[in-house]
């Protein structure tokens, strides 16, 4: 009889093609690492997995929801010992429950947040690459935190997102969106650095990615707040950033 959980799941995405699978010959998904080892738990090849978003390659995650369907009853915490004694290092469960088969992590979530690490200096940490983008530019921080407050209600998202996967609607509602500072880490190994934060019912194909870039621009005064207004909507406009790089985007909690 098939049994349904809910998993929290953290992982580092640098290695990996993005959450979902893809045929083998691509590379490495963390959703396919995860139906390994749940097909050695369960040792049965009927497992099922559904995840709360798709993140790209290199995105990380400290909060994905999963649901996973196995063929087997099992206490959750042991389950949870179980998985990551069958998982790759950088792929750790931290939470189980059991779920039940109408609980659908992408349908039932009623937000998602997100957060975007990066620096804005010209010599970077060699220990945190990939985990926290590097903007090389000298950048107006209270202009950047004007444009985040542009971005918080209810928006067409036309001009920020990549094209790729079908939506029924370009609108999404923006709960909050600022940007925090993080001071050094030990040994000078996390260097100091920006988180920009955004909470939201739902979020397009990349972008979170768009609206940092913008928000970069922003910053460099490359982008006025008008431009920023006047991008709100249905209509195509010249995009106003670039798609930031993955490695500073953290999936970090969903809400049900």
């Amino acid at each position: 009889m098939i049994q349904h959980y809910k998993l929290i799941v953290q992982y580092k995405g640098t290695r990996y093609l993005g959450w979902q699978v893809q045929p083998e010959s691509a590379g490495l998904t963390v959703q396919g690492e995860v139906n390994k080892a749940l097909a050695v738990v369960s040792k049965s090849g009927e497992v099922k997995t559904l995840g709360s978003g798709r993140t790209d390659a290199g995105v990380h995650a400290l909060g994905q929801v999963v649901k996973a369907s196995i063929p087997l009853t099992i206490d959750p915490g042991s389950l949870v010992k179980a998985l990551n004694g069958n998982l790759p290092d950088d792929i750790r469960v931290i939470h189980a429950e059991n779920s039940d088969e109408v609980f659908f992590p992408t349908v039932h979530a009623i937000s998602k947040e997100y957060h975007y690490r990066f620096t804005a200096h010209r010599s970077f940490s060699a220990f945190q690459n990939d985990l926290i983008a590097n903007c090389p530019f000298e950048l107006n921080l209270e202009q950047m935190r004007e444009a985040c407050k542009v971005f918080i209600g209810r928006h067409d998202f036309t001009n920020f997102y990549c094209e790729g996967t079908e939506v029924a609607s370009n609108i999404r509602e923006i709960y909050e969106c600022e940007i925090l500072e993080v001071s050094q880490g030990d040994w000078g190994m996390l260097p100091p650095h920006y988180v920009f934060r955004v909470v939201g019912n739902g979020f397009l194909k990349q972008m979170v990615r768009l609206l940092v870039g913008a928000t970069w621009n922003i910053g460099r005064g490359k982008t006025t707040l008008d431009q920023l207004k006047g991008a709100l909507g249905p209509t195509k406009v010249h995009r106003l950033g670039p798609v930031a790089p993955p490695e500073g985007l953290y999936l970090v909690r969903v809400n049900y």
